[in-house]
């Protein structure tokens, strides 16, 4: 097991910088993962880290080893692919063997590591098999089996789920957050999909634009996201967004006056960029809020319906409500379910309690 350590780290292609300089340490047996939508620089993180992308500037650590300009063959890490990228014309149990053999592992050790590994991941019926037999869940094991046998000091895992139905997505991120409470090595998890990285990880890293945007744990960033951006990403449904003015009594949406309770507004006559996630509206006669209903989605457990408050886009999560166009609900929310963005910065402005 090792610490992974990255310093300033930037990457360019061409005049396009797409890693901007991060900073990051991942505890000894930590799982990280790496969240953000396509084309913000996880990837070419997690590859500059396994050695696949050259590093422009900054310096990366595994342990106490500086692997900055090392050959991957040497950084002693495994890593899972998107593809499973195995070989069709092996068995599951050639697959497996077949990265030890090429490092000239004797024979009983070998087969050693591939019954351990196939034990864990369930293959034990498998291992004669070709890979043109296998389901998709079953080949994501392989894929992954064959990094295990290595005993690498840290795993990366580049998207290894995305190319698997819903319902096997669901049971691989059960038997990922099993195997790793079993293995205890330091893991980096590579998603563009929030349920993976906040049912999974330890911490997340939220990225946009080469940038590492927030990082913490899946509720530390749900409860206070850093800015705008890490605020519209985490969550699903995602969270609403409406101008308000601050006041000295609390907060002015539109012709509504919404009171802050124990709570100091921010600078008060200033427009904040106002976030409520649609779970935290409460229907309520007495509300000060009214929204005005669009579309109903029933979801069986719960309802979202989709309308406008004061003209602006809105989405309303309750338990089960029968509901229909153009109903008019009376809303409110709690103050400490709200959050505050500057309109120029985008960044996260915190309440302050009244004395």
């Amino acid at each position: 097991m090792a610490k992974i350590q990255l310093n300033q780290v930037q990457k360019n292609y061409g005049s396009v910088q797409v890693v901007k300089g991060i900073s990051l340490t991942v505890e000894d047996g930590e799982f990280v993962a790496f969240l953000g939508p396509s084309g913000c620089g996880k990837s070419t993180t997690l590859r500059m880290i396994a050695g696949l992308e050259e590093v422009g500037t900054g310096s990366i650590f595994i342990g106490n080893r500086d692997v900055t300009r090392m050959e991957p063959k040497d950084r002693n890490v495994g890593m899972v692919f998107q593809n499973y990228a195995l070989y069709p014309h092996k068995t599951v149990k050639e697959n497996l063997g077949f990265g030890l053999r090429m490092r000239g592992v004797p024979k009983d050790e070998i087969e050693k590591r591939v019954m351990e590994a196939a034990t864990m991941l369930s293959l034990g019926e498998l291992l004669n098999r070709k890979p043109k037999q296998l389901s998709g869940g079953q080949m994501q094991r392989v894929a992954l089996g064959r990094t295990l046998v290595r005993d690498a000091d840290a795993f990366l895992l580049d998207e290894p789920l995305s190319n698997l139905d819903a319902k096997l997505r669901a049971q691989m991120r059960i038997e990922l957050s099993q195997l790793h409470r079993k293995l205890r090595k330091t893991m980096i998890y590579v998603t563009h999909d929030q349920v993976e990285a906040m049912t999974m990880a330890d911490r997340v890293v939220i990225m946009h634009g080469g940038v590492v945007q927030q990082v913490g744990t899946p509720l530390e960033i749900f409860d206070k996201p850093a800015n705008l951006f890490v605020a519209s990403f985490v969550g699903s449904p995602e969270m609403n967004f409406i101008d308000v003015t601050a006041t000295q009594s609390g907060l002015q949406m539109g012709p509504v006056a919404v009171p802050l309770d124990d709570w100091n507004p921010p600078e008060v006559g200033k427009v904040y960029r106002l976030g409520v996630r649609p779970e935290h509206f409460i229907v309520d006669p007495t509300g000060s809020i009214e929204f005005v209903v669009d579309v109903v989605e029933q979801l069986g457990t719960s309802t979202l319906l989709i309308g406008t408050i004061n003209g602006s886009r809105a989405q309303l999560q309750t338990p089960r409500l029968e509901a229909g166009y153009g109903d008019r609900l009376r809303l409110r929310v709690e103050t400490r379910n709200l959050h505050f963005f500057d309109k120029q910065t985008g960044q996260r402005v915190d309440l302050v309690a009244r004395g």
